[in-house]
């Protein structure tokens, strides 16, 4: 060794832990798009008085025999189940992009980086729908929001753990015994 410190890998784009605003786009600009998906879902055209429309023919045609207050139940686990996926599909573009292809697979900080996002973005989204005439703002909508990203990070961390061998994903390798 001639005591200087090994370099690190090279990260995307062949160059160690830099990226450049081209590779940025490539990867927040997906997220970005996504944020704007879930506030488009958050307007008018999808508030509960307009989703019945579609959603009532669907539910009488696989339900036929649906009370009333089977359909207000229906409708509520349909909605509060777009919330969760949302976010669930939000948490997953978050981890990537924060990873952006570096290793190791997995880290701590790119967890709470994505979960920190989703967090703030599930309360603005919130005070998005107390702007809109139809929609009602509710923390317990941000909770499910919040609950889609973390387990998103869940089954994003168990797959890693799966894939290491059980060993824990940012454990460093064993080295082999001379």
């Amino acid at each position: 060794m001639n005591g200087r410190a090994p370099h690190p890998p090279p990260g995307p784009g062949g160059r160690a832990g830099r990226i450049t605003p081209t590779e940025l786009v490539r990867y927040w600009g997906v997220v970005a798009a996504w944020m704007a998906v879930i506030s488009i879902l958050s307007g008018e055209p999808f508030s509960a008085r307009n989703t019945n429309r579609y959603l009532d023919p669907i539910l009488r045609f696989f339900f036929p025999a649906l009370t009333p207050a089977g359909f207000v139940l229906a409708h509520s686990v349909i909605r509060k189940t777009a919330h969760f996926a949302e976010f669930f599909i939000l948490g997953c573009l978050g981890f990537w992009a924060a990873r952006r292809g570096r290793e190791p697979r997995w880290r701590l900080g790119w967890m709470l980086q994505t979960v920190g996002l989703a967090v703030g973005y599930a309360l603005l989204d919130e005070a998005h729908q107390a702007l809109v005439a139809s929609r009602t703002a509710s923390l317990i909508d941000s909770g499910i929001d919040i609950l889609g990203a973390l387990a998103s990070q869940g089954l994003i961390y168990a797959l890693r753990v799966r894939r290491a061998g059980g060993a824990p994903p940012d454990a460093p390798a064993a080295r082999p015994r001379a």
